[in-house]
């Protein structure tokens, strides 16, 4: 039985848009994020040229902002399939093959992102609830930083349980 709303649209599907609006979101969130990247780092090679002096926090800033992308785009990049992707071994296979490893490697890479996605929510939450810092020169609140793992890795969960559903219909 399907829970079906206004329009005789499904629950499943609304809740896939409201993702996929999400995924889009923070893609362009990581986007940005590699501009502004991209913009500290020039202008720390212009401050060395010409002053220089270093900005202490940009080398800092910029791992940051490289986990923020990752975790950030990665779950649009799965969802319009434009991951790096090695499946030399799974095109040599017969075609009756394909569909059932494709959706089992689905299911096993949802599986792990999940765990992943938990394990994250409780250490995040930890460094929350004690105040942990990062041992840096800005010191940010660890939590601040490991936030975007989990979500990361819950939205990948979703695009890949997506992905094994859509290799069921083929």
């Amino acid at each position: 039985m399907q829970l079906s709303l206004s329009r005789g649209r499904s629950l499943l599907t609304i809740v896939m848009r409201g993702v996929s609006r999400l995924n889009l979101l923070l893609a362009g969130i990581s986007a940005a994020t590699l501009v502004a990247a991209t913009a500290a780092v020039f202008c720390e090679i212009l401050s060395r040229l010409f002053f220089g002096k270093s900005l202490i926090w940009v080398v800092e800033v910029s791992g940051y902002a490289l986990l923020y992308m990752t975790f950030l785009g990665a779950p649009y990049l799965l969802e319009k399939n434009r991951h790096v992707a090695i499946d030399i071994a799974i095109e040599h296979l017969p075609p009756r093959l394909q569909t059932p490893l494709a959706v089992v490697m689905a299911l096993f890479g949802a599986a792990v992102c999940l765990y992943a996605a938990w394990y994250g929510l409780v250490v995040t939450l930890d460094q929350y609830q004690f105040g942990i810092r990062e041992t840096t020169v800005l010191a940010p609140r660890s939590y601040l930083l490991t936030a975007v793992f989990p979500l990361g890795m819950f939205l990948l969960a979703i695009q890949f349980v997506a992905q094994a559903g859509a290799c069921l219909k083929r």
